[in-house]
């Protein structure tokens, strides 16, 4: 995983710097994420949004596939923030990536 933050991180530093790079993100996100060695499975889909000063986007992660009640380590960790492993709790970091298998921070 840190190597994929590493390129996330590099690709939102270059987005902040190229507004044509960033809209094509924002558009495209699957062919820019492949030009930056990291391609989308195929079937998944991709939606990139963008956080602002009055607008925090949260995403709401899905159910387990195996079960329909969560279980007490499960809600420990939804409750803490935690996903895939990566704790959330108290991190200052508004930007993250969500795939099925957990969060990436962007500058964790």
């Amino acid at each position: 995983m840190t190597e994929q933050k590493n390129q996330l991180a590099s690709l939102f530093a270059a987005c902040w710097k190229d507004e044509a790079l960033k809209a094509r993100f924002m558009a495209d996100p699957k062919a820019v994420l492949a030009e930056y060695d990291m391609p989308v499975p195929e079937g998944m889909d991709v939606k990139v949004v963008e956080n602002a000063d009055n607008c925090v986007h949260i995403t709401m992660p899905a159910p387990p596939n195996d079960s329909a009640e969560l279980s007490d380590a499960e809600l420990r960790g939804a409750a803490g923030g935690e996903a895939g492993g990566i704790s959330c709790a108290g991190c200052p970091h508004t930007r993250h990536v969500v795939y099925p298998n957990g969060v990436v921070h962007t500058n964790c």
